[in-house]
């Protein structure tokens, strides 16, 4: 079962406040502060992340079980380990789709 859990909007430019992921190399705004759930992004050139994530939104969703949520999916990239998270990012729709699987 997925459950809705932000849109991420990918800039050109870096905004004030945003949390930079070294391992993805991107720049990160705090979704849960947006009354709209957007996470807005910036990407370093030299990021792992897919050109489909680079060039246009995403949606992503929480999951219980990252393994069964990606299970025939076409894969983009993860599953990788964030620390307080498992991600991945399929493409359904012609989009990115990201999954998250919180740790309990």
């Amino acid at each position: 079962m997925r459950k809705f859990n932000h849109v991420g909007i990918p800039l050109k430019e870096k905004m004030e406040g945003m949390i930079y992921a070294e391992p993805l190399k991107v720049y990160i705004t705090d979704c849960s502060q947006s009354p709209n759930k957007i996470e807005f992004l910036y990407f370093e050139p030299d990021t792992p992340l897919p050109q489909l994530m680079i060039d246009q939104a995403h949606i992503a969703y929480e999951v219980e079980n990252l393994d069964e949520a990606i299970k025939d999916a076409k894969l983009l990239f993860g599953p990788f380990d964030m620390g307080h998270m498992l991600l991945a990012f399929v493409e359904e729709e012609g989009i990115a789709i990201e999954f998250n699987e919180f740790k309990k």
